[in-house]
Protein backbone atom coordinates (compact mmCIF):
# COMPACT_ATOMS: atom_id res chain seq x y z
CA UNK A 1 0.00 0.00 0.00
CA UNK A 2 1.30 3.45 -0.93
CA UNK A 3 2.42 5.43 2.10
CA UNK A 4 0.88 8.91 1.96
CA UNK A 5 2.19 12.10 3.56
CA UNK A 6 1.16 15.68 4.08
CA UNK A 7 1.42 18.12 1.19
CA UNK A 8 5.18 18.94 1.45
CA UNK A 9 6.02 15.28 0.79
CA UNK A 10 3.61 14.58 -2.02
CA UNK A 11 6.06 15.66 -4.71
CA UNK A 12 8.72 13.20 -3.49
CA UNK A 13 9.68 10.24 -5.64
CA UNK A 14 7.93 6.90 -5.23
CA UNK A 15 10.07 3.81 -4.61
CA UNK A 16 8.37 0.49 -5.34
CA UNK A 17 9.47 -2.25 -2.94
CA UNK A 18 8.87 -5.87 -4.01
CA UNK A 19 9.88 -8.06 -1.07
CA UNK A 20 8.09 -11.10 0.36
CA UNK A 21 9.81 -11.23 3.77
CA UNK A 22 7.78 -8.96 6.11
CA UNK A 23 10.73 -7.93 8.29
CA UNK A 24 12.87 -6.97 5.31
CA UNK A 25 9.95 -5.17 3.67
CA UNK A 26 9.34 -3.14 6.83
CA UNK A 27 13.05 -2.30 7.16
CA UNK A 28 13.24 -1.11 3.54
CA UNK A 29 10.00 0.82 3.85
CA UNK A 30 11.07 2.58 7.04
CA UNK A 31 14.56 3.46 5.77
CA UNK A 32 13.23 5.00 2.56
CA UNK A 33 10.44 6.92 4.29
CA UNK A 34 13.00 8.30 6.76
CA UNK A 35 14.95 9.48 3.70
CA UNK A 36 11.76 11.24 2.52
CA UNK A 37 10.80 8.95 -0.31
CA UNK A 38 7.24 7.78 -0.79
CA UNK A 39 6.95 4.01 -0.88
CA UNK A 40 4.71 1.26 -2.13
CA UNK A 41 5.18 -2.33 -0.94
CA UNK A 42 4.22 -5.53 -2.75
CA UNK A 43 4.89 -9.00 -1.34
CA UNK A 44 4.98 -11.02 -4.56
CA UNK A 45 6.20 -10.54 -8.10
CA UNK A 46 2.88 -10.42 -9.93
CA UNK A 47 1.39 -7.73 -7.68
CA UNK A 48 4.67 -5.82 -7.75
CA UNK A 49 4.70 -5.88 -11.55
CA UNK A 50 1.15 -4.52 -11.64
CA UNK A 51 2.01 -1.83 -9.09
CA UNK A 52 4.98 -0.64 -11.16
CA UNK A 53 2.80 -0.25 -14.24
CA UNK A 54 0.12 1.55 -12.22
CA UNK A 55 2.36 3.90 -10.24
CA UNK A 56 5.33 4.49 -12.58
CA UNK A 57 7.76 4.74 -9.65
CA UNK A 58 11.15 6.46 -9.76
CA UNK A 59 12.89 3.18 -8.86
CA UNK A 60 12.11 -0.47 -8.05
CA UNK A 61 13.73 -2.34 -5.16
CA UNK A 62 13.29 -5.96 -6.24
CA UNK A 63 13.96 -9.10 -4.21
CA UNK A 64 15.21 -12.07 -6.24
CA UNK A 65 13.62 -14.87 -4.21
CA UNK A 66 9.88 -14.21 -4.54
CA UNK A 67 6.98 -16.67 -4.47
CA UNK A 68 5.46 -17.47 -7.86
CA UNK A 69 7.09 -15.03 -10.27
CA UNK A 70 10.66 -14.53 -9.06
CA UNK A 71 12.64 -11.29 -9.22
CA UNK A 72 14.52 -12.25 -12.37
CA UNK A 73 11.26 -12.74 -14.27
CA UNK A 74 9.87 -9.47 -12.91
CA UNK A 75 13.04 -7.70 -14.07
CA UNK A 76 12.81 -9.36 -17.49
CA UNK A 77 9.21 -8.26 -17.97
CA UNK A 78 9.88 -4.71 -16.79
CA UNK A 79 12.74 -4.37 -19.26
CA UNK A 80 10.67 -5.84 -22.12
CA UNK A 81 7.78 -3.39 -21.66
CA UNK A 82 8.24 0.05 -23.29
CA UNK A 83 6.21 1.59 -20.45
CA UNK A 84 8.61 0.39 -17.74
CA UNK A 85 11.94 -0.38 -19.43
CA UNK A 86 13.59 2.87 -18.34
CA UNK A 87 12.68 2.58 -14.64
CA UNK A 88 15.83 1.88 -12.58
CA UNK A 89 15.90 -1.49 -10.80
CA UNK A 90 17.98 -2.36 -7.75
CA UNK A 91 17.87 -6.09 -7.01
CA UNK A 92 18.11 -7.52 -3.50
CA UNK A 93 19.53 -11.00 -3.09
CA UNK A 94 20.54 -13.40 -0.35
CA UNK A 95 22.53 -15.30 -2.99
CA UNK A 96 26.04 -13.98 -2.59
CA UNK A 97 27.77 -15.72 -5.51
CA UNK A 98 29.05 -13.63 -8.41
CA UNK A 99 26.98 -15.67 -10.89
CA UNK A 100 23.72 -14.79 -9.17
CA UNK A 101 24.57 -11.09 -9.01
CA UNK A 102 25.67 -11.00 -12.65
CA UNK A 103 22.46 -12.75 -13.72
CA UNK A 104 20.38 -9.83 -12.49
CA UNK A 105 22.67 -7.23 -14.01
CA UNK A 106 22.57 -9.00 -17.36
CA UNK A 107 18.75 -8.86 -17.27
CA UNK A 108 19.00 -5.09 -16.98
CA UNK A 109 19.16 -4.37 -13.26
CA UNK A 110 21.06 -1.20 -12.44
CA UNK A 111 22.54 -2.32 -9.13
CA UNK A 112 22.19 -4.97 -6.45
CA UNK A 113 22.19 -5.21 -2.67
CA UNK A 114 23.18 -8.36 -0.83
CA UNK A 115 21.35 -9.51 2.31
CA UNK A 116 21.90 -8.82 5.12
CA UNK A 117 21.91 -5.11 4.32
CA UNK A 118 22.00 -1.93 6.36
CA UNK A 119 19.35 0.77 5.94
CA UNK A 120 22.10 3.28 5.21
CA UNK A 121 23.43 1.16 2.36
CA UNK A 122 19.96 0.84 0.83
CA UNK A 123 19.36 4.60 0.86
CA UNK A 124 22.87 5.24 -0.46
CA UNK A 125 22.46 2.93 -3.42
CA UNK A 126 18.98 4.20 -4.24
CA UNK A 127 20.26 7.77 -4.26
CA UNK A 128 23.25 6.83 -6.43
CA UNK A 129 21.12 5.08 -9.05
CA UNK A 130 18.61 7.94 -9.14
CA UNK A 131 21.42 10.48 -9.42
CA UNK A 132 22.91 8.65 -12.41
CA UNK A 133 19.52 8.68 -14.06
CA UNK A 134 19.40 12.47 -13.79
CA UNK A 135 22.80 13.03 -15.38
CA UNK A 136 22.47 14.68 -18.80
CA UNK A 137 23.05 12.42 -21.79
CA UNK A 138 22.55 13.38 -25.41
CA UNK A 139 20.86 10.82 -27.61
CA UNK A 140 23.96 10.16 -29.74
CA UNK A 141 27.58 10.93 -28.91
CA UNK A 142 30.39 10.03 -31.32
CA UNK A 143 33.98 9.32 -30.26
CA UNK A 144 37.25 7.87 -31.57
CA UNK A 145 37.06 9.49 -35.01
CA UNK A 146 33.51 8.30 -35.53
CA UNK A 147 34.20 4.64 -34.77
CA UNK A 148 32.37 4.52 -31.44
CA UNK A 149 28.86 5.92 -30.89
CA UNK A 150 27.07 6.05 -27.55
CA UNK A 151 23.28 6.20 -27.64
CA UNK A 152 22.12 7.67 -24.36
CA UNK A 153 18.39 7.16 -24.83
CA UNK A 154 18.76 3.37 -24.75
CA UNK A 155 22.26 2.78 -23.27
CA UNK A 156 23.67 1.24 -26.44
CA UNK A 157 27.20 1.52 -27.83
CA UNK A 158 27.79 1.07 -31.55
CA UNK A 159 31.28 0.02 -32.62
CA UNK A 160 31.92 -0.34 -36.34
CA UNK A 161 28.33 -1.31 -37.01
CA UNK A 162 27.96 -3.68 -34.04
CA UNK A 163 25.49 -2.55 -31.37
CA UNK A 164 25.91 -3.64 -27.75
CA UNK A 165 23.34 -3.06 -25.00
CA UNK A 166 24.95 -1.86 -21.77
CA UNK A 167 23.77 -1.41 -18.21
CA UNK A 168 23.55 2.27 -17.31
CA UNK A 169 26.64 2.09 -15.08
CA UNK A 170 28.63 0.47 -17.91
CA UNK A 171 27.40 3.13 -20.35
CA UNK A 172 28.47 6.00 -18.09
CA UNK A 173 31.89 4.43 -17.51
CA UNK A 174 32.46 3.98 -21.23
CA UNK A 175 31.32 7.53 -21.91
CA UNK A 176 33.82 8.95 -19.42
CA UNK A 177 36.63 6.79 -20.81
CA UNK A 178 35.72 7.79 -24.38
CA UNK A 179 35.66 11.49 -23.50
CA UNK A 180 39.32 11.26 -22.57
CA UNK A 181 40.45 8.40 -24.82
CA UNK A 182 44.15 7.70 -24.52
CA UNK A 183 44.33 9.33 -21.08
CA UNK A 184 43.83 7.64 -17.73
CA UNK A 185 40.58 8.12 -15.83
CA UNK A 186 41.39 7.64 -12.16
CA UNK A 187 39.55 5.19 -9.97
CA UNK A 188 38.46 8.04 -7.73
CA UNK A 189 36.80 10.03 -10.51
CA UNK A 190 35.02 6.94 -11.88
CA UNK A 191 33.66 6.01 -8.45
CA UNK A 192 32.54 9.62 -7.94
CA UNK A 193 30.77 9.53 -11.31
CA UNK A 194 28.80 6.38 -10.53
CA UNK A 195 28.21 6.47 -6.81
CA UNK A 196 29.15 9.89 -5.49
CA UNK A 197 31.15 10.48 -2.34
CA UNK A 198 30.13 7.39 -0.43
CA UNK A 199 32.46 5.23 1.61
CA UNK A 200 30.02 2.31 1.35
CA UNK A 201 30.91 1.81 -2.30
CA UNK A 202 33.99 -0.39 -2.38
CA UNK A 203 36.76 -0.38 -4.93
CA UNK A 204 36.01 -3.92 -6.12
CA UNK A 205 32.57 -2.85 -7.33
CA UNK A 206 34.21 -0.56 -9.89
CA UNK A 207 36.44 -3.46 -10.97
CA UNK A 208 33.42 -5.74 -11.49
CA UNK A 209 31.63 -3.13 -13.58
CA UNK A 210 34.73 -2.61 -15.72
CA UNK A 211 35.08 -6.37 -16.19
CA UNK A 212 31.48 -6.70 -17.36
CA UNK A 213 32.01 -3.83 -19.79
CA UNK A 214 35.22 -5.38 -21.13
CA UNK A 215 33.51 -8.74 -21.58
CA UNK A 216 30.59 -7.24 -23.51
CA UNK A 217 32.89 -5.26 -25.80
CA UNK A 218 35.00 -8.34 -26.47
CA UNK A 219 32.23 -10.91 -26.92
CA UNK A 220 29.65 -8.76 -28.72
CA UNK A 221 31.78 -6.23 -30.58
CA UNK A 222 35.02 -8.17 -31.05
CA UNK A 223 37.09 -5.61 -29.15
CA UNK A 224 39.73 -7.15 -26.92
CA UNK A 225 42.19 -5.02 -24.97
CA UNK A 226 40.40 -1.75 -25.68
CA UNK A 227 40.01 -0.83 -22.00
CA UNK A 228 43.41 -0.92 -20.33
CA UNK A 229 43.97 -1.18 -16.59
CA UNK A 230 46.62 1.11 -15.16
CA UNK A 231 47.44 -0.60 -11.84
CA UNK A 232 46.82 1.51 -8.78
CA UNK A 233 45.63 4.49 -10.82
CA UNK A 234 42.64 3.76 -13.06
CA UNK A 235 41.64 2.85 -16.59
CA UNK A 236 41.98 4.21 -20.10
CA UNK A 237 40.28 3.60 -23.42
CA UNK A 238 42.77 2.89 -26.20
CA UNK A 239 42.14 4.07 -29.73
CA UNK A 240 40.66 1.29 -31.85
CA UNK A 241 42.98 -0.68 -34.09
CA UNK A 242 42.24 -3.01 -36.97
Amino acid sequence: MLKRYNAPYMAMEIIQIIEDEPDHARLLDHALRQARYRTNVAHDGQIGLSDVKRLNPALVLLDVMLPGMDGHEVCRQLRADPQTRAIPIVMITALASEDHRVAGLELGADDYITKPFSPREVVSRVRAVLRRGRLPATSREVYLDGELTLEGSCFIVSVRGKRVLLADSEWWLLRRLAEQAGRVATREELILLLWGEDELIHQHELDRTIQRLKQKLEEEAGLAGTIITVPGIGYLLAHLTE
